[in-house]
């Protein structure tokens, strides 16, 4: 199994049920570069039953359970692995958030684990979609970050395939829906950070799901006020949804208002916002911008490229400036702490195998460079694994996302 994003010392535990047997199985390793794969840890399950031991110190424990309940272990967070439950253990605990029987904690433990499992294609990725919509009713606002990051882990499935990809906005939205109405876009009086929170992850999710009521009232408040005077929480978002759904003059603007602006805060936000346009030629003179110290200053490149080549309408043209351009990389960085941040970019978003063959031709030869053999070496590994995943899952999790 693929471990190209592991964090380093977690092992996985493997729980399955067969009839009223339950067995736990050291599976999965998330190891560190001088870490043996075949290492034993000794582990405290903190298990919801009694019934289990209080610690796993084989490979494999198997023991017969006298209870319906659903069952979880490292119960509050407090050991150091992640668990993997199979199906139909999933699907109780899937019953339990439902019915709101779950602590916080345990419902974002249990979404966040999920997500790294499928990112590492050790869970089927497909089985987020369930998951996800069993947090519908959720209230808690660490949870919805949770949520957010699990639903952006299914957008690299759904890019090659048009109506499989408005379905993932039209789920996004609807599972945001609850909250978008309770909180709207203003802040009430005496309301709680929490809800300040979020405010801007549940609005994230409706203007990805194309939302037009949202996106007329991003515009409108765009309209209405000064950059400056936007709530601080909210303005990358609502400048991003004017320059994607405007036209190519709103794009001209901000960046005049970026090049103009002392503030630090606002020009961060500017930045985030304009690169979500999917204008082809907006892009491309966007990415030219990043070349004028007059525009863009050189410690602020690597985050314009970064968002560029994020955004799928984008990537495209990121990609191939970034090698039409490395010479200038190498002439402005070359010695400098941001040198690696190129390749390490490319390789965080790269999604295809013809992409993936493109990475290789052309860093392999850079390889040589001690400040980008790492980096590089990762890169490769990493677009690998995440093709490989998209290859494997992309099917089910279209399909499953079509019979929404």
């Amino acid at each position: 199994m693929n471990t190209w994003i592991s964090q380093p010392g977690f092992p996985v535990v493997h729980v399955t049920k067969e009839n009223e047997a339950v067995t736990l199985t050291q599976e999965q390793f998330f190891v560190g570069p001088h870490a043996p794969s075949d290492a034993l840890w000794p582990i405290p399950i903190n298990s919801t039953d009694d019934e289990l031991p209080k610690l796993m110190t084989t490979k494999t424990i198997t023991v017969q359970r006298h209870s319906a309940s659903a069952l979880r272990l490292n119960v509050a967070d407090t050991a150091h692995f992640i668990t993997y439950y199979d199906a139909s253990l999933l699907y109780q605990l899937v019953n339990d958030i439902s019915a709101d029987t779950m602590t916080p904690l345990d419902r974002v433990q249990l979404l966040d684990e999920s997500t790294l499992l499928a990112r590492t294609g050790i869970l089927k990725s497909v089985q987020l979609i369930d998951l996800i919509r069993a947090y519908r009713d959720e209230t808690n606002e660490q949870v919805w970050t949770i949520i957010a990051m699990a639903l952006a882990e299914l957008r690299k499935f759904v890019e090659d395939d048009e109506q499989a990809e408005k379905k993932l906005r039209a789920f996004s939205a609807s599972i945001a829906q609850t909250q978008y109405r309770r909180l709207g876009w203003t802040a009430r009086p005496n309301e709680s950070e929490d809800d300040t929170k979020l405010r801007a992850t549940v609005i994230s999710m409706v203007l990805y799901g194309e939302d037009q009521e949202a996106i007329v009232a991003a515009k409108a408040i765009y309209n209405q006020s000064k950059l400056e005077d936007l709530d601080a929480e909210l303005r990358p978002l609502i400048i991003s949804a004017v320059v994607r759904y405007g036209d190519e003059t709103i794009v001209d603007d901000l960046l005049a208002r970026y090049v103009a602006s002392q503030s630090g805060e606002l020009r961060q936000d500017i930045c985030i916002g304009i690169t979500s346009t999917r204008l082809p030629r907006k892009i491309a003179e966007l990415l030219a911008s990043i070349k004028n110290a007059e525009i863009v200053r050189p410690q602020d490149a690597a985050r314009w490229f970064v968002y560029l080549i994020r955004g799928r309408e984008s990537r495209d043209q990121s990609w191939q400036w970034i090698r039409d351009n490395w010479q200038w990389v190498v002439d402005t960085f070359a010695g400098d702490k941001s040198y690696d941040d190129y390749p390490r970019y490319g390789a965080g978003v790269l999604t295809t195998r013809s992409q993936l063959q493109e990475y290789i031709d052309f860093f392999t030869p850079l390889k040589d460079i001690p400040a980008l053999t790492r980096v590089i070496t990762m890169g490769i590994s990493e677009i690998e694994g995440r093709v490989e995943l998209i290859e494997r899952d992309g099917p089910a999790v279209r399909a499953a996302l079509l019979d929404l």
